[in-house]
């Protein structure tokens, strides 16, 4: 239960920096020469950072809802 509650915790903390992640998942891409990837991230950006945030906070709720 303990670990649950610390991974919900964990995941809300992340949240505001899923941008940073983002770029940093963006930058590997372009360092494996993967352009595709690259320039599908790069034109849906604002979109896959809305919906990490909200799979983010949902999985944390979930999470404290079982840990509870």
């Amino acid at each position: 239960m303990a670990l649950l509650f610390g991974l919900a915790i964990l995941l809300v903390i992340l949240i505001p920096f899923v941008p940073a992640l983002l770029r940093l998942r963006i930058r590997f891409f372009r360092w494996i020469h993967w352009t595709w990837a690259f320039d599908v991230h790069e034109k849906y950006f604002d979109g896959l950072v809305l919906f990490a945030r909200i799979t983010m906070f949902l999985l944390a709720a979930l999470l404290l809802y079982i840990a509870w």
